[in-house]
C-alpha cells in the first residue's frame, strides 16, 4: 500500500532535474571561445578569470604554445620560488605544479594575444580546476581556471 502512494507521488512530481548539470552542458554547447574571459570588479579589486573548458584543451594546445624561452622561463621562475622547500615536495607535487604553471603561462599568453591582458599589471595569480559533466552526469574532464587579481592599493605581488 505504501509503495503505491510513493509511485503515485513520483508520477505526479516527475523525475528530478539537475539544473547545475543542464546549465553546465548548455554553457559548453554555446561556448565558441577557446579561452573564456570573465572580468569582475568589486570594491576596487579587479579579478579576471581565464577559463579553458575540457572540450577545448586539444584545440588550445594546437593553437597556442609557449616558445622554448618562455617555457624555460616558467620552469626557472617555479624553481626559484620553490628553491627553499624543494626537498619537501613530493615528486607528484613537483610534476603537478610544473604542469599547472605551464598551462597557466600558456593561457595568459593566449589572453595577452587575444584580449590584450598583461600579466605584469596584476598582483596575484591562481590556478584551479573545476569538474565538468554533461547533462546525463557523465564526467567530461576538468576546466582550468586561471584567476588574475588586481588590487590597486597594493604595490606588491601576491603568490
Amino acid at each position: 500500500m505504501e509503495m503505491d502512494m510513493i509511485e503515485k507521488r513520483m508520477r505526479r512530481i516527475g523525475n528530478k532535474k539537475n539544473f547545475m548539470l543542464e546549465s553546465q552542458a548548455n554553457e559548453l554547447k554555446e561556448n565558441k571561445e577557446l579561452v573564456i574571459m570573465n572580468k569582475k570588479t568589486d570594491g576596487g579589486v579587479t579579478t579576471i578569470d581565464l577559463i579553458l573548458e575540457p572540450d577545448k584543451f586539444d584545440q588550445f594546445g594546437s593553437e597556442c604554445r609557449l616558445t622554448y624561452d618562455e617555457y624555460i622561463d616558467v620552469l626557472n621562475e617555479f624553481i626559484e620560488e620553490e628553491e627553499d622547500t624543494w626537498h619537501e615536495l613530493r615528486m607528484k607535487d613537483q610534476v603537478n605544479e610544473t604542469r599547472d604553471r605551464i598551462i597557466a603561462a600558456t593561457m595568459i599568453k593566449y589572453a595577452k594575444e587575444h584580449y590584450g591582458i598583461k600579466e605584469e599589471d596584476f598582483n596575484g595569480k591562481d590556478i584551479n580546476y573545476l569538474k565538468r559533466y554533461d547533462e546525463k552526469g557523465r564526467f567530461l574532464g576538468e576546466a582550468v581556471i586561471v584567476t588574475l587579481t588586481l588590487i590597486p592599493e597594493m604595490n606588491m605581488k601576491v603568490k
